[in-house]
């Protein structure tokens, strides 16, 4: 059994269960559709509770991978929370369409990638394809910064 599954999957199932509780705290508008919005954040508390308790069983019945953990890169790790955070931070200022192709650009900067024009390109075509789904095919509000208003 490795120690490091069975905890994490502890873990992972009380946040699962807190994250199904947050859900109860959605307020219901009058225009709701047929599952209403509090569909998809139980769908994924009910996804990671059923991975969870599988990680946990895994480990309990000795079924878990015995090779030793890898070595993390705490560097990368630490410099991708804090592009996260500054990325939380500058959204609504900047919008989604500056804000998101910047964060994209500079997270594939740190894995390694030097070549600007394919860095530039992915950072910038993931970011249109993630805005053509998101703002135009489901119509959800992403901030649009200095380039619009709503």
């Amino acid at each position: 059994m490795r120690r490091a599954d069975l905890l994490i999957g502890i873990a992972l199932l009380i946040l699962s269960a807190f994250y199904y509780q947050a859900s109860f705290q959605i307020v219901r508008g009058f225009a709701s559709d047929l599952l209403g919005p509090t569909f998809f954040p139980r769908l994924l508390a009910a996804a990671l509770a059923l991975l969870a308790t599988t990680l946990i069983v895994r480990a309990a019945s000795g079924r878990s991978d015995s090779a030793p953990l890898p070595a993390i890169r705490v560097r990368l790790f630490w410099s991708t929370l804090g592009l996260t955070l500054a990325y939380v931070l500058l959204l609504p200022r900047l919008g989604f369409l500056i804000a998101t192709p910047l964060l994209l650009g500079a997270v594939i900067w740190l894995l390694g990638l030097r070549r600007w024009a394919t860095l530039a390109g992915a950072a910038v075509g993931f970011t249109l394809a993630l805005y053509l789904v998101f703002a135009r095919a489901l119509h959800v509000l992403l901030p649009l910064g200095p380039l619009g208003s709503r």
